[in-house]
């Protein structure tokens, strides 16, 4: 950025970047809980009957508070693990799971609507490469994780 001349375009696109790369909380976190017998209480409180898919997600976090236990839940800087994705009609209680679980669980929940996308760049954002490239829809949602918007800058 220090070598671009200021009337370039593309000072306002690295600025936006790096506003964006700033912007994510990277050193927040949760703790997860793995309390089964808790997140079954509360799957059960917050919805009537759907038992196979409450059984899905207690075997779910079943599996995670094992390798937790064995310490496998962080491989080569990463979290290694299946993600639990929740799928069909509006209406059949898609979100209020997510909530009960990320509850059960001591996390934040977050919403991302993702109807009408068509392309996985809007998800995972277009490459650097590309004029005018933007984060995906997930990083963009970062005014939700902790209050500040990713496209603001904060000079």
């Amino acid at each position: 950025m220090e070598r671009t001349a200021e009337s370039s375009p593309e000072v306002g696109w690295i600025r936006t970047w790096l506003d964006t790369v700033l912007g994510i909380p990277w050193n927040s976190g949760t703790e997860d809980s793995f309390d089964i017998a808790g997140a079954r209480e509360v799957l059960d409180a917050d919805h009537f009957g759907l038992h196979d898919v409450k059984d899905r997600i207690i075997e779910y976090l079943a599996v995670r508070r094992r390798r937790a236990d064995r310490n496998l839940g962080v491989v080569g800087g990463r979290r290694s693990g299946a993600v639990l994705a929740l799928v069909g009609p509006p209406g059949v209680g898609k979100t209020s799971l997510g909530e009960s679980v990320a509850r059960a669980m001591g996390r934040k929940f977050v919403r991302v609507s993702l109807g009408g996308v068509r392309d996985e760049a809007e998800i995972r954002g277009h490459r650097r490469t590309y004029v005018g490239a933007l984060p995906g829809r997930i990083v963009r949602q970062g005014d939700r994780f902790d209050g500040r918007h990713p496209y603001r800058a904060t000079r």
